[in-house]
Parts: structure tokens; C-alpha cells; sequence
């Protein structure tokens, strides 16, 4: 399988425990990751 800018942003994004953004338009792919530990 290879893996795309959006295949792994859609991977990414099926993770329960993972806390993230992502914004895709036609030029640019954003992951957030908004992961602040125990702060």
C-alpha cells in the first residue's frame, strides 16, 4: 500500500487516542496534533 499525504492524515484521524486537526484543500495538507501531555 502506498501511502498518500491524505491516506495517512485519514489513518492518522481513526485513532480514538489521538487528538488532532486536519485541514485539506486542493493545495495544502494540515495535520494539528493538539496532544498537551498531563499539562
Amino acid at each position: 500500500m502506498a501511502w498518500t499525504p491524505r491516506t495517512l492524515a485519514d489513518a492518522l484521524n481513526n485513532i480514538a487516542e489521538l487528538d488532532i486537526d486536519i485541514e485539506n484543500n486542493e493545495s495544502s495538507l494540515i495535520i494539528k496534533m493538539n496532544d498537551y501531555g498531563d499539562l
